[in-house]
């Protein structure tokens, strides 16, 4: 089977009975293009249909197409009628019908074919029907989007990347909508591959599904744990969750360790006082040991077979120690799923811990693959001589390269991202800039943002992200001089993130190194006196 190609079982099983799912893996290996079969909508799976002898295909540039296993035209009929109507309810439910329109207007897409007659070239579309589509395919696999950013009449780059429509890829998918084998379900994947929102969707679905459940959702400091506690309702919202959050009593959001005086405080902190056992602070050790002691305590205390939990989330799995996940799941009672990086440091070695994963994440949706390659390369001093960090072929795969030996050198390389595919090919999209002896590193940032902002005409404030390296004290006179300079040379606003804490739309994103992780801007200027090794 393709890695392009998400197949529901029911679906897999029709496909492969007549041979079609040969040439739908062959055109999505071929076009590296995401491909879902299935037979009812994943969004709206609780659905039955009377008919369960047919499949329908969706793909990026193509029209979606149905085809019939049982030759029963009148129950075919009836199946597609249903599909479309499912797909109409899901785009009034999701607000996209100010987009697509009503079902009329979008169900012409939609084609039947025979299981001997599939020609994917008579099924390529134009760019704004292509963009319906992809809407359509967004509500089917459960992919929700923001219909208010997305422009389908967008027609210069800047518009058109920022309107491009976000879909699961097929690791996504199957995380989301299948449960795996085991206990515990382990994702690991690049910065930027989407294992937070990813962890969101699969709360979502338990919350909704599982109404008596007990579900925790934990990271490890503070200020992530209290921004999870207000993205968790934002989210429920902007997915339709009818069910209320019962937070304290089914759904909690703790950061890994917590305070005596208060038992909700954390994750450690609860286990403690839900099982009755000794609580160390942090003057009573590091956290490893004291997770260690709590698991020995659990055992001690005749209560190991009581759990805590039903179901517990676990972000940023790389700052824990393999104690604390081991804790979490001896009082979990249903599922774990733990969530971490691949790649956090370069300087770092890749995790064992992605050999034992579930599902390796090795796309990362946040920046176009020619940038992230070069971004790889200039950090892990690849240009130098010697290399300050070369990869085994595993970890190579592991961060989503393709690697290839020709004679003595290594050709390395990374597949296209559909979010990215409008960028010409002799787009540059990185620029080195040099400060001269006189000149000014604020005037220098607000010169590069004047010509980026000549290059797009739809440029605004919060499109662009300026963030110092350097640990030096002299960045926050520069930043505040920057500051100053943007609203009296372009009349913006700036949010100098270390001070707010916080991404605040509409404005100039200014930050030092330690406080844009986890964002994303169209463009990215980075400024540093001096680069070192």
């Amino acid at each position: 089977m393709s890695n392009y190609c998400f197949y529901s079982q029911d679906a897999l099983a029709l496909a492969q009975s007549a041979g079609v799912d040969v040439i739908i893996n062959s055109y999505a290996e071929q076009h590296k293009k995401q491909t879902y079969i299935l037979c009812r909508p994943l969004s709206n799976e609780d659905v039955k249909y009377d008919y369960d002898r047919a499949i329908a295909v969706f793909s990026s540039g193509i029209k979606p197409f149905f085809i019939d296993f049982g030759d029963d035209d009148d129950l075919f009929e009836e199946y597609q009628e249903d599909f479309l109507e499912d797909v109409s309810y899901l785009a009034e439910k999701f607000k996209y019908r100010d987009k697509i329109g009503r079902k009329k207007s979008w169900q012409i897409l939609f084609e039947s074919l025979s299981r001997n007659d599939i020609d994917f070239k008579k099924l390529e579309v134009e760019t704004k029907e292509s963009r319906v589509i992809d809407l359509i395919i967004s509500l089917i696999v459960g992919s929700i989007n923001d219909t208010s950013r997305i422009n389908l009449e967008a027609n210069n780059l800047l518009d058109t990347i920022k309107s491009k429509i976000i879909l699961f890829d097929t690791d996504q998918t199957k995380f989301v909508f299948q449960s795996g084998f085991g206990k515990k379900s382990v994702i690991q994947g690049l910065a930027g591959s989407g294992k937070t929102e990813l962890l969101l969707h699969k709360l979502k679905e338990i919350y909704s599904k599982n109404p008596d459940s007990r579900i925790a959702f934990t990271c490890f400091n503070k200020i992530l744990a209290s921004t999870m506690r207000t993205r968790i309702p934002e989210f429920f919202d902007f997915m339709r969750v009818e069910k209320q959050i019962e937070w304290g009593t089914k759904l909690f959001c703790f950061n890994s360790w917590g305070l005596t005086k208060e038992p909700f405080s954390g994750m450690y902190r609860y286990i403690c006082h839900y099982y009755e056992i000794p609580f160390g602070g942090f003057g009573n050790g590091d956290f490893d040991a004291l997770c260690k002691k709590a698991i020995a305590d659990i055992n001690n205390s005749g209560r190991a077979d009581k759990k805590a939990l039903d179901y517990v989330f676990i972000d940023e799995s790389q700052d824990f120690p393999q104690s604390f996940i081991d804790l979490c799941e001896m009082v979990t009672s249903k599922k774990l799923y733990v969530a971490g990086d691949v790649f956090q440091n370069i300087f770092m070695p890749i995790s064992d811990n992605v050999n034992r994963a579930d599902i390796v994440l090795k796309k990362c949706y946040r920046t176009d693959p020619k940038n992230l390659m070069f971004s790889h390369a200039l950090g892990m001093g690849l240009y130098e001589e010697p290399v300050l960090r070369w990869l085994k072929e595993p970890e190579w795969d592991s961060c989503g390269y393709k690697y290839k030996k020709v004679g003595d050198r290594v050709h390395l390389s990374r597949d296209p991202l559909r979010r990215f595919e409008d960028i010409p090919k002799n787009h540059k999209s990185t620029a080195v800039h040099l400060l001269e002896g006189t000149d000014n590193g604020p005037d220098k940032i607000v010169d590069i943002i004047i010509d980026i902002k000549e290059r797009n005409p739809s440029l605004e404030q919060g499109d662009i992200a300026v963030i110092f390296l350097d640990a030096g004290g002299y960045i926050y006179e520069y930043i505040h001089s920057l500051k100053s300079k943007v609203k009296q040379q372009l009349g913006w606003d700036s949010n100098i993130s270390h001070e707010t804490k916080s991404k605040q739309d509409g404005k100039l994103f200014i930050s030092n190194i330690n406080n844009a992780k986890g964002l994303e801007f169209p463009f990215v200027i980075c400024f540093a006196m001096k680069l070192v090794k």
